[in-house]
C-alpha cells in the first residue's frame, strides 16, 4: 500500500511541477507573440505565414524527465500561457554561439518532444535549432529548415 502511494504522489508531483527540475544554470523568458514563417521548397527568403498574441514561457537550461524513472535530459522545456508545459527541446551537442543580421545568440541544435495532452505521454515531434537572442528567441524547424518561429515582446 505504501508503494501504491509513493507512486501515486511521484506521478502527481511529476505531472504538477511539470516534469522537470531547474538548477543554477536555469532561467525564464516570458513572450506575449509569435510569428511564423515558411520556407518554401528551393526558395532562400522567408515568407511570413501568420502571426499570434500567445504567452509562452521557456524554461531554459533544465533536467527534463519524459515519465518518472526515465532517463534526465537537458535542455528547454516551453509551457503555455496556464504554465503547462507543451513542448521541450532536448539540447544536441555543444551550445553553439553565433552572429547573424538578428544579432548575437546563443542555440543549440535539439530534437523537440511535445506532450499528448489526453494521454500525458511525451512524443518525439521534430528536429530543429532553438536560438537565443535574449528579447526574443528563434525556433528553426527541420534541417535544413522550412519553418521558423519568432517568439517576441519579451514579459518584463
Amino acid at each position: 500500500m505504501k508503494n501504491l502511494l509513493f507512486t501515486l504522489l511521484t506521478v502527481v508531483s511529476f505531472t504538477a511541477f511539470g516534469q522537470y527540475t531547474t538548477d543554477e544554470g536555469s532561467f525564464a523568458v516570458t513572450y506575449s507573440q509569435l510569428r511564423s514563417y515558411e520556407r518554401p521548397e528551393g526558395q532562400s527568403d522567408w515568407v511570413y505565414a501568420n502571426g499570434d498574441l500567445h504567452t509562452w514561457t521557456f524554461q531554459f537550461n533544465v533536467n527534463f524527465f519524459a515519465c518518472p524513472g526515465c532517463t534526465e535530459q537537458f535542455g528547454t522545456v516551453m509551457e503555455d500561457s496556464q504554465s503547462e508545459p507543451k513542448f521541450f527541446m532536448n539540447y544536441l551537442g555543444d551550445i553553439i554561439e553565433g552572429k547573424d543580421e538578428y544579432g548575437e545568440y546563443n542555440s543549440f541544435m535539439v530534437d523537440i518532444l511535445s506532450k499528448d495532452d489526453e494521454t500525458g505521454k511525451w512524443n518525439w515531434w521534430e528536429s530543429g535549432e532553438c536560438r537565443h537572442y535574449g528579447k526574443w528567441t528563434i525556433l528553426y524547424l527541420k534541417n535544413p529548415a522550412i519553418l521558423r518561429f519568432d517568439y517576441f515582446n519579451k514579459v518584463q
